[in-house]
C-alpha cells in the first residue's frame, strides 16, 4: 500500500503549469487492492484530459508491474489454456494488421522502432522485410527478445536508448504511451530520432468510449497506477504539435473492445463482490454491441491507432 512520501504530484502536460483539475473518478489497483479506491482520476480545467493525480512516485511504478497477472510472457506460455489459444489466434490477426497498416506509410526497406516491444513478436514478424530495433523497459521481455528471438532490442526507456538524429522513418507505440511518466518529453525525443516526414503511430485506450462509461472505475483499461495519461484524439494532437507532428489519420483498434469489456466484467467481480456476476450476462453483449455500434459510427472506439507525420524539429 502506498504511503504520503510515495506519492508525487503532476500537472497536465499540455496546458500551462497550474492549470486547474477537477476530480474524475475514484479507482483502484486492479491486481493489489481491488477494493481499496485509493487513486483518483482527475480531470484537466484547461483541455479535458484525464489524468492520474497524485501517482506513485517515478522510482516506485516498476513495483506495479510486478503481478503475475501483469504477465508479459503470456504469449510464449508451453502449456496454454483455452483463453491463450485464443488469445494466440487474435494476436496473429493483429501482427498482420499492425505490418498492413504501416505499410501504408513505409516501404520495406524502412527502419522501424518499437517502443515498448514487449517479448518482440511485432518486430520478429517485422524483420523479414524492415530494419527494426525495439526498446523495452521490463528486463525480462527484453532479454527474450534479444536470447530468444534474435532481435537488437535497448532495456530502458526511449531517453537511455540515446539513439541517434533522424534514426527512424517509422515509430510505433503500441499502448504504451499512457504509462510514460513524461509524455511531452517522449513525444520530443521521438521527433529527435525520426526523420524529417518520418511517421509516428500511437495506439491508446479511449476512456471516452462507450464501454469505459459503462464499466466506469472497473473499465480494465483505467489500470491505475501504470496508466497515467488518459488521451483523447484533440488531446494527443496538442501534445504532439509540440514536438512537430501533424496529425493524419485515426482509426479503432481491432478487438480492443472484446479485451476491454471481457476483462471488465473480471475486474468489476474484484472490485465490487460475486454479486456483479449477475449483471454479466446482461451488461456484457450490451456493452459490446453498443459500443462497437456507437464506436464505428463516430470514431469513438475502445481502442484507437492515430497517425501523425513529423514536419519540423522544435
Amino acid at each position: 500500500r502506498l504511503n504520503d512520501g510515495n506519492w508525487e504530484e503532476t500537472s497536465c502536460p499540455i496546458c500551462p503549469e497550474g492549470t486547474s483539475t477537477r476530480l474524475y473518478l475514484k479507482c483502484s489497483d486492479r491486481f493489489r487492492e481491488p477494493k481499496l479506491f485509493n487513486y483518483h482520476l482527475v480531470e484537466c480545467d484547461g483541455c479535458g484530459l484525464i489524468f492520474l493525480n497524485p501517482r506513485p512516485s517515478s522510482a516506485l511504478l516498476s513495483e506495479f508491474y510486478k503481478s503475475e497477472e501483469y504477465d508479459p510472457f503470456l504469449s510464449v506460455q508451453s502449456n496454454p489454456s483455452l483463453y491463450d489459444r485464443v488469445y494466440f489466434s487474435i494476436r496473429d490477426f493483429m501482427l498482420k494488421w499492425k505490418k498492413k497498416l504501416i505499410l501504408k506509410y513505409v516501404s520495406t526497406g524502412s527502419r522501424i522502432l518499437d517502443v515498448g516491444c514487449g517479448t518482440g513478436e511485432f518486430l520478429q514478424h517485422l524483420s523479414p522485410d524492415f530494419s527494426v530495433e525495439g526498446v523495452e523497459p521490463g528486463e525480462a521481455a527484453a532479454q527474450w527478445a534479444k536470447k530468444k528471438l534474435g532481435l537488437q532490442v535497448y532495456q530502458g526507456n526511449l531517453k537511455a536508448a540515446d539513439f541517434k538524429n533522424v534514426s527512424f522513418d517509422l515509430v510505433t507505440m503500441w499502448h504504451v504511451l499512457e504509462h510514460v511518466p513524461e509524455p511531452l518529453g517522449t513525444a520530443r525525443e521521438l521527433s529527435r530520432i525520426i526523420c524529417e516526414d518520418g511517421y509516428l503511430v500511437i495506439a491508446l485506450p479511449n476512456i471516452r468510449s462507450l464501454d469505459a462509461n459503462i464499466y466506469k472505475s472497473s473499465w480494465v483499461a483505467i489500470d491505475a497506477p501504470r496508466h497515467l495519461w488518459h488521451f483523447s484524439e484533440s488531446q494527443l494532437k496538442k501534445l504532439l504539435s509540440k514536438a512537430g507532428f501533424v496529425f493524419l489519420k485515426s482509426g479503432g483498434m481491432p478487438f480492443d473492445l472484446f479485451y476491454n469489456a471481457l476483462l471488465s466484467e473480471g475486474t468489476s467481480l474484484k472490485m465490487r463482490g460475486a454479486s456483479q456476476a449477475l449483471s454479466t450476462p446482461l451488461r456484457l453483449p450490451i456493452s459490446i454491441l453498443f459500443s462497437l455500434t456507437l464506436g464505428s459510427l463516430t470514431n469513438n472506439q475502445s481502442g484507437k491507432y492515430y497517425v501523425f507525420k513529423k514536419t519540423a524539429t522544435l
